[in-house]
């Protein structure tokens, strides 16, 4: 049984400043909102989406995500992303997207995230781990 609901909202918003820009991030001569920014928002948002009803010891991770960025946004402007939970299946949840600036939709798509276990997790992690530190 899913303990959010389709329709449930997650928000995260930004002043778009130097260290958010393309050319930041290795795209050199493009100062707007890089690509790889929209999707921490992404993230962010879904993950403020989900807090709520976490339990203690659970974490969330992102499954899959697609971006559709096709309006730059520049220095100084603010962006929000808004996420809305359009189905639930099992542990993982499925959000659409949008971002704005102060001006217009910058960018949408979807994010999945999943609630699991942390101590799973980590134990994982560490598994992964043995084989390089050999």
């Amino acid at each position: 049984m899913s303990r959010l609901k389709p329709g449930a909202t997650g928000k995260f918003s930004m002043v778009v400043d130097e260290s958010h820009l393309a050319s930041t991030v290795g795209n050199i001569g493009v100062d707007v909102l890089a690509t790889p920014m929209i999707t921490v928002m992404f993230e962010t948002a879904a993950t403020d989406a989900l807090l709520p009803v976490m339990k203690e010891g659970e974490i969330s991770v992102g499954t899959r995500i697609l971006v559709h960025h096709f309006k730059p946004t520049p220095p100084g402007l603010k962006v929000e992303a808004i996420v809305t939970l359009r189905e639930v299946a099992g542990i993982r949840y499925l959000f659409d997207v949008e971002v704005y600036d102060e001006v217009e939709l910058v960018a949408d798509g979807e994010i999945e995230r999943a609630i699991i276990d942390k101590d799973r997790f980590y134990r994982s992690v560490d598994e992964k781990r043995k084989p390089v530190q050999a």
